[in-house]
């Protein structure tokens, strides 16, 4: 699945937020129209095509005027609807800043 594509989906409000989206938003401070930005300026940072799924990360504004990196988790195996699975704002000891990408593991 392309970019534009969920792009699309979600401009044309053909999408659904799961729970867990709603759980990490209360919890971390973002609302609906962080995740949504996120999803039309982010890029696509991970794809787990079993599943049928992406992960898209993109900068976005809080209340308070503060910037912080969102993680937002797509299905797209409805043909017509997206689900967005989960968001939340990746932790800096699992992802390099900015997160865009795993931090390798050193091995001992």
């Amino acid at each position: 699945m392309d970019i534009d594509t969920i792009r699309g989906r979600v401009r044309n409000g053909k999408y659904l937020l799961k729970s867990h989206v709603i759980r990490h938003a209360l919890k971390e401070g973002f609302d609906r129209s962080n995740v949504q930005q996120v999803i039309l300026k982010g890029k696509i940072v991970e794809s787990y095509p079993e599943e049928q799924r992406v992960l898209i990360c993109g900068k976005t504004t809080l209340l308070g005027n503060v910037d912080v990196y969102l993680h937002v988790l797509c299905e797209h195996a409805d043909p017509v609807w997206l689900d967005i699975v989960t968001a939340y704002i990746p932790d800096e000891t699992i992802w390099e800043t900015p997160p865009l990408r795993r931090r390798k593991i050193k091995k001992r």
